[in-house]
Formats: C-alpha cells, sequence, structure tokens
C-alpha cells in the first residue's frame, strides 16, 4: 500500500498525468461527437466510447473497456407498497487498484444511460428507486436470474448513477441519490435541473458527513503501519500530515460529473463508485462479488487475483452492457 500512496502521490504533482487525461477526454470528444453526428442511440454513443478509451494508458494506469453481447437483465423488488421489475443498469465503471496481482482497493458503479430527447431526460423512477436505494431484490432474467433477496449495501451513495448524454457530444455522469433530489417530482431532467450543480461535486449534503469514501477505513487496518506511512510520505513530499492532503485530489466520493472531462479526471483519480475493497478487506461482500463477476465477464480476470466465485454460478449477462475497467497497477509505478 506504501507503493499505491507514493504512486497517486506522484501522478498528482504529474503535468503530464493531466496532459493525458486531457488528450484522452478529447478523443471521447470526438468519439461522442461524430455519435451525435450520425443520431446514434444510447447503445452506439456507448459503444463509441468503449472503442475510443480502450487500452489508453499512462504509467501505471491502464484502461480496458468492452461491450458483453446478449438480452436484456431484470430484477424485481418492492418499490413503495408494490412488485415492479426493471433493468439494473447498462454500464459498469469499475476502479480495480492492485499491487502486482494482489487487490489493493476496488471500486464499482452501476450506470444506466440516458439520452436527451426533446431537450429533457426521461428518468424511470423504479429504476431510479433501486439505483438509489438497492432494496432487497430478486434476478427476473440475466445476470441476477433464480437468486432470491440479494442486498447490496450503498454506503457511498455512488453505487448507482445516471449517465446523461446530450448534444453536440456531452456526458454528465450523475448519482441516483443526486437525481432524485434534482427531480423534485418530476418524471423528467432538463439542463436548467443542473445548472446549479458546482463542476464534480464530492460528498454532498445527502451523503453524508463524510468528505471520503476511502480514507475513514484506514483505521480498520495496522494502524502504526499507516502513522508511519505517513509520516515518511508527509516528510518526503512536504505534505502536511493528513489524509485529505496526501490524496491531493484522489480517492474521493464524487457524485457528480458536469462534462467529459470531470468525469475523466475524477475517474482516472480513484473517486467515483461505491468501495467494496481495500487492503486486504472486503468492505462491502455483495458488491464485491457482483464487481468481481462484471470483471471476469469481461474478461479482466487476468489482472489480480480474485477470489472464487460462489454466488454467480452459470449465471451471465444477457444484455450488452459496457464495462469500463481503470486498472492501476502500483507495482509499475516509476
Amino acid at each position: 500500500m506504501k507503493r499505491f500512496l507514493e504512486c497517486i502521490t506522484a501522478l498528482a504533482s504529474d503535468d503530464a498525468f493531466t496532459r493525458f487525461q486531457n488528450n484522452v477526454t478529447r478523443e471521447l470528444y470526438h468519439a461522442l461527437g461524430a455519435g451525435y453526428s450520425n443520431n446514434d442511440d444510447e447503445t452506439n454513443l456507448v459503444t463509441r466510447l468503449v472503442n475510443a478509451i480502450n487500452g489508453k494508458s499512462y504509467g501505471p494506469l491502464r484502461i480496458h473497456a468492452t461491450m458483453l453481447h446478449g438480452g436484456r437483465s431484470h430484477v424485481k423488488f418492492r418499490h413503495m407498497d408494490s412488485a415492479v421489475t426493471t433493468e439494473v443498469g447498462d454500464m459498469a465503471v469499475v476502479t480495480l487498484v492492485t499491487n502486482a496481482k494482489d487487490r489493493l482497493i476496488q471500486r464499482i458503479c452501476i450506470v444506466q444511460n440516458k439520452k436527451k430527447t426533446q431537450k429533457r431526460w426521461d428518468i424511470d423512477l423504479e429504476q431510479l428507486y433501486l439505483l438509489k436505494n438497492f432494496p432487497s431484490f430478486t434476478g427476473t432474467r440475466g445476470i441476477f436470474r433464480n437468486r432470491q433477496d440479494v442486498v447490496f449495501r450503498n454506503v457511498s451513495g455512488c453505487l448507482g448513477a445516471f449517465g446523461l448524454f446530450h448534444s453536440p457530444g456531452e456526458l454528465t455522469l450523475v448519482s441516483a441519490p443526486l437525481v432524485t433530489e434534482l427531480l423534485r417530482g418530476k418524471k423528467s431532467l432538463s439542463a436548467s435541473d443542473l445548472s446549479l450543480m458546482p463542476s464534480s461535486c464530492a460528498a454532498p449534503w445527502y451523503a453524508g458527513p463524510v468528505p471520503f469514501a476511502v480514507w475513514p477505513v484506514l483505521g480498520r487496518a495496522y494502524p502504526e503501519e499507516w502513522s508511519l506511512i505517513v509520516k515518511e510520505l508527509a516528510h518526503y513530499y512536504s505534505f502536511p500530515l493528513g489524509f485529505a492532503g496526501l490524496a491531493a485530489g484522489f480517492l474521493g466520493n464524487v457524485h457528480f460529473s458536469r462534462d467529459l472531462y470531470d468525469f475523466m479526471r475524477n475517474w482516472t483519480q480513484l473517486n467515483i463508485g461505491e468501495t467494496s475493497f481495500w487492503y486486504e478487506r472486503v468492505l462491502n461482500a455483495g458488491v464485491d462479488a457482483f464487481s468481481n463477476f462484471v470483471i471476469r465477464c469481461a474478461g479482466f480476470s487476468d489482472l489480480a487475483d480474485f477470489p472464487p466465485d460462489s454466488q454467480s454460478g452459470d449465471q451471465n449477462f444477457e444484455r450488452g452492457p459496457a464495462v469500463l475497467l481503470l486498472h492501476v497497477d502500483a507495482s509499475r509505478a516509476g
């Protein structure tokens, strides 16, 4: 873990890393702009993003992206006092940090993408309820079929989110709890609903008082070791003592990325999604097992030594969701 902290501290002050973020973002804008010129639907817009971003790398960081194939996946749950069935989501944004094959950190955000029509984004309120609250659910089709009483804990408030596409080729990522607040009883969002939000909103008021998604759990593992690591790094890099200063923009809990630049910065600085694994400890077992399953289905299981899958059995994706995986290998840091 010390090597990883050195890695992100170096990236935080690396102009070449910022240039990499900017260059990738420009390619994404080009891809989305071409999609809008072609009047692509949501699936084709996401496919363009996948093709544009796959294989991009900088130092210890590499992006893997793919589209899976098949039909839709649905789950059933109680919405208020009614039983409803809806789709889970159509994109998974995954972050994986390793030291060689050893897992250090893992995060995931389940995203439902929407393309703006008639100046608004239509929101399925039942799916929003699922992505915000994650009530106990039962699989009816696809990845959760035949599974009963599935429970996901949404500690960060950013396990579920909506990706809002708009012209001439833009993407805004909004967590499900924030979408709920912005709707205020409506069934669709407009650009004006988003206009008052600050870019890269981190840990908004409804997400709780904790400003960082990962740092508070440090105290659960080897406090003496962490004390020595922080003191050493603070001395070497002239950072003030304290994890917030040491993080320097990394490992936050971001719920709103206004545009593709915000999204790329937040994702490549490990700020998006629910943390399921941290330094030899599974923090969120159900979410971690699902995240591992997503990585396996996408063909990226060779990136780390993942635990055996005791939950999914012969299940598979039955729709073509996108899997965007950011892999940081601290052992490759210079």
